[in-house]
């Protein structure tokens, strides 16, 4: 569908940067293009935005489609609109951040997975690097249409908000009981550098626990060596 798009007509696309944090480190999935243009290239999930739909049904319902999870946050990024980013014709992307809790992804069955491969994001010398399971290693450059772009966009937005948004959270594994220890793992991996825990845990409590939007549990976290981590709550609006 859409080899070939009507010359001086405008089309409407959906792309989708889905994160996730596994083993401390920001994640990101592409899937391979299966047809022209850029076939083969590694590329975000996306579809045309149908006549009868807006661009976050269409967005929802592709992740609908490739990742059946529940728990899924999901925000319009940008729109790119570039007159030639797309060699078949005049195509308008609205990029979509989404984010994944790594234990929603692991769930998933095996051939679901297979849709798509992870890429670890980190810093290049000339912008990110991507870092596949199987030792692919990807520029901005590399990959289909604009798509380096957007990825750069989002995660340069992304490392903007969490020190003042709530972004952060959603790549907890459970919102409902989770360690400081486990929040600072998170900042960690989006900001690519290491925190000062007493720092963290002095900044988190002023930001979110002393103005009522976490709250401790009266779970404890007997998972690691030592004395149990104290969990807390986010209090979602």
């Amino acid at each position: 569908m859409h080899d070939s798009l009507n010359e001086g007509q405008l089309y409407v696309t959906v792309d989708m940067l889905i994160l996730t944090v596994r083993e401390g480190k920001l994640n990101l999935l592409l899937s391979r293009r299966k047809s022209a243009p850029y076939a083969g290239r590694w590329a975000l999930p996306g579809r045309f935005v149908g006549l009868d739909e807006s661009a976050e049904t269409t967005a929802r319902k592709l992740l609908k489609e490739m990742l059946p999870v529940q728990d899924v946050f999901l925000e319009q990024l940008y729109t790119f609109s570039e007159v030639n980013r797309d060699p078949r014709g005049r195509v308008i992307s609205t990029a979509y951040l989404v984010i994944i809790p790594n234990n929603s992804l692991e769930a998933l069955p095996e051939e679901t997975r297979k849709t798509f491969s992870r890429f670890e994001i980190t810093k290049g010398t000339n912008g990110i690097r991507l870092n596949g399971e199987d030792g692919t290693v990807l520029i901005s450059s590399d990959l289909a249409f604009d798509h380096g772009r957007i990825i750069e966009t989002g995660v340069t937005r992304l490392r903007g908000k969490i020190d003042y948004t709530e972004v952060g959270f959603h790549f907890l594994n459970d919102r409902n009981a989770f360690s400081l220890g486990e929040l600072q793992t998170v900042f960690e991996a989006v900001l690519e550098e290491k925190q000062d825990s007493s720092n963290f845990r002095r900044d988190i409590r002023k930001r979110y626990e002393e103005k009522g939007r976490i709250e401790l549990t009266d779970r404890e976290n007997g998972k690691r060596r030592g004395r149990p981590a104290q969990l807390y709550r986010l209090k979602e609006e």
